[in-house]
């Protein structure tokens, strides 16, 4: 009765550890209902992106996050926070297993979203002129798709 009891005990403690370990990760069905822009091979919710853009050429208050998956299922979250200004850029990669040296959490304060074009009628769009002087990907789309251009 005694081992059992361990082994009950012991049992909840690893689900609990594992439960724990993914603290704020969710999975893409969960980042749509959230209202999350995700990125995976194509992105749901453009039209709140596109939204995103337009205020921010209006100089209007706006926040939105961009949430990608690795190969392996794990979320990478770009949290965009703009004050009229300046974008409070936030990249969070801590749960990716396999992010090695570079995991954790990055923050930025940038003043623009640059759209290039690329080939095959494709369009990325960066976060960019930030103050520590790097641009970052934040989503690649068709460009018929767009709407607000």
């Amino acid at each position: 009765m005694k081992r059992f009891l361990f082994a009950v005990i012991l049992f909840l403690i690893v689900v609990s550890i594992l439960g724990c370990s993914r603290d704020g990760a969710y999975g893409s069905e969960e980042a749509i209902k959230r209202g999350d822009i995700v990125y995976q091979n194509e992105v749901v919710h453009l039209e709140r992106f596109e939204k995103f853009l337009i205020n921010l050429s209006n100089k209007k208050e706006d926040t939105i996050r961009i949430t990608g998956y690795t190969d392996e299922g794990d979320p990478i979250f770009q949290d965009l926070q703009f004050d009229g200004k300046i974008i409070q850029y936030t990249y969070d990669n801590s749960n990716d297993a396999f992010a090695g040296n570079d995991k954790g959490i990055e923050k930025d304060v940038c003043k623009e979203i640059l759209e290039k074009e690329k080939k095959q009628g494709e369009v990325e769009f960066l976060i960019s002129d930030c103050s520590k002087g790097m641009d970052r990907f934040l989503i690649r789309v068709e460009k018929e798709k767009l709407k607000y251009q």
